[in-house]
This record gives structure tokens, sequence and C-alpha cells, in this order.
């Protein structure tokens, strides 16, 4: 039986950052059995972005592509806001960074029911490949803006914490009009 894959990657927007080599060891060994064996509501994703830009939490979701010698399936699940904070800018002696706000999500109750029925789909698979991806918007840019930093974690159960899939990734923004 081929293995599963669990792929990382994060949002609809395109940008040209690294995947931390931590979080590649921490997924190189994780396989279907890792997959069907999460706890739909100990799911949680954490999205940091540079003030002034505000994400579209109403938008957010958790994506799935399942891909099998029958073709590729595409699940969604909705993400919906469990804590937002602040994060104070940090002046260092070679470096400062942002003032960032940060999004705590989770699955809604219809997205859990959705994730186990999902689970269920892939275990009953015998091989394919699957891609894991949490998606979101922002809200209107400010014109001024012309590039942001976003970073993108995920939390696979409760006993552990979150693993980031991307830090302080660099996104152009492209103002239209």
């Amino acid at each position: 039986m081929t293995r599963f894959s669990l792929i990382l990657i994060s949002f609809l927007l395109s940008s040209c950052a690294s995947v931390p080599l931590s979080t590649m060891l921490e997924f190189s060994s994780f396989g279907k059995d890792d997959f069907v064996n999460i706890k739909a509501q100990d799911l949680r994703a954490k999205i940091q972005v540079d003030e002034p830009v505000l994400a579209d939490v109403e938008s957010a979701e958790l994506a799935l592509e399942l891909t099998t010698e029958k073709g590729i399936r595409e699940f969604k699940f909705p993400l919906i806001l469990l804590r937002q904070e602040k994060i104070a800018p940090v002046a260092g002696f070679f470096s400062k960074s942002a003032g960032k706000t940060e999004y705590t999500l989770k699955l809604s109750d219809e997205a859990v029911k959705n994730f186990i029925a999902t689970q269920q789909i892939i275990h009953d698979e015998r091989s394919g490949k699957l891609n894991f991806s949490v998606q979101t918007g922002f809200q209107k840019f400010p014109s001024e803006i012309n590039e942001i930093g976003l970073s993108v974690f995920l939390k696979l159960s409760e006993e552990k914490g979150f693993v980031t899939l991307f830090d302080n990734a660099k996104l152009k923004v492209k103002h239209e009009g």
C-alpha cells in the first residue's frame, strides 16, 4: 500500500516562502494513519499578518485535496475565529519586526462532522496523495502597503504544539486601479 503523503502549502496568494526544515522533518513520516487519527475538534490554524493588514476570517477554511487513481477530490472545511490578538512590534539591535495581528482558528461544528466523514473516505482509499492547506482572504489593503509579512501555523493535536508552515513569508501586494 502506498503511503499517503502530507504536503503543507498555505494560502491562495502565491509567494516564494520556504517551509522551515523543522516542518519538513516533522511531517516526513506523516502517513494515512496519522491523518485518520487526528481529532477534528483539536485541529487549529494560526495566522499572523503584519499590521495594518487584516485577514478576512469569514473566508478562512481548511482545504484538503486527495489525489488517487480515481482522480482528484477537494474537500473544504470552514474555520471560525477562536481568538484574535495583537502582537507588539519588536525592536532589536540589528532588526525590527512590525506589529502583527494573530488569528487562532478552529473547525466550525459542521466542519468537524465533515472532517470526520472525510477521514473515513481517506481511510478507505488504498493509496493516494493528500495536500493540506489553510486559505483566507484579506480585507482591503491600505494603498501605502506594497509588501506584508505572513506566518501560518498548524496544530494537529492537543498534545503537540503548533507547527510552522511559513514564518514571516513576504508577500508582494498589487493594487488594482
